[in-house]
């Protein structure tokens, strides 16, 4: 037979002594329990320190972090300055450049003034109104005047305000009536067929009044200018009017 081991179990007593005149309490605990009671505490205050342990490194670290943040904002708080500097000195240069820009944009070439036309003061206007009008032949060397086909019931009228100065006649012309103009200028209206007038010399008339009416078809009527006694061709003056 195998010799059996007697295991025996320690327990604790604890005395609890009353100072106030109460009974004592005596407690019995096994020892298990009782290093329970006095490990426990042990491990919770150790538990407490690692956590704060903890906790401080994480502030200091924190911290730490905090401090290497700070000259980051410093920096971006300074770019943001100088952003702004930038921005304003920016606007403030393209101002100028504005300026510059109009005050150096060339002025646009200003027009010549026309040149004064030749014929200024001329009588200008057309000397027939009516039916017909057809331009038979211009002004040339030869023939100092141009001639205009006309209608009967046409009117020949005057170039310009004038005075009469003479109402003629002769073998080629049956009416020939000449105005007297402000400047130098002479105007003839010869017509090749008989014709009636109203007028008389010494008349003043004004551009477009009625010289004589065509009474005849196919009349041949003549048209003469003259500056300064000097025949010059009609229709540079009449053009010249635009």
């Amino acid at each position: 037979m195998k010799p059996q081991k007697h295991t025996r179990k320690e327990i604790i007593s604890i005395l609890l002594v009353s100072n106030m005149g109460r009974k004592n309490k005596e407690i019995h605990v096994s020892r298990f329990v009782f290093s329970l009671f006095f490990y426990v505490p042990l491990l919770i205050l150790l538990v407490l320190f690692v956590l704060i342990g903890l906790l401080f490194l994480k502030q200091k670290e924190q911290a730490t972090l905090q401090a290497q943040i700070d000259p980051y904002k410093q920096t971006i708080a300074q770019l943001e300055t100088e952003k702004e500097s930038l921005h304003a000195e920016n606007e403030r240069l393209m101002a100028e450049n504005a300026q510059l820009q109009q005050a150096t944009v060339p002025e646009p070439p200003s027009e010549p003034d026309p040149e004064p036309s030749p014929y200024e003061g001329a009588p200008n206007g057309y000397p027939y109104l009516g039916q017909g009008g057809m331009l038979v032949s211009s002004y040339s060397e030869e023939q100092p005047y141009m001639s205009i086909n006309t209608h009967t019931d046409g009117t020949i009228v005057a170039a310009g305000d004038g005075t009469i100065i003479s109402i003629t006649s002769s073998d080629t012309y049956p009416l020939i009536i000449e105005l007297q103009h402000e400047g130098g200028y002479t105007t003839r209206y010869m017509c090749d067929e008989s014709a009636q007038t109203q007028l008389t010399e010494n008349a003043q008339v004004s551009t477009g009044d009625t010289l004589f009416t065509i009474t005849v078809d196919n009349t041949q009527f003549d048209y003469q200018i003259l500056f300064e006694n000097e025949p010059i061709d009609p229709l540079m003056v009449i053009e010249a009017k635009g």
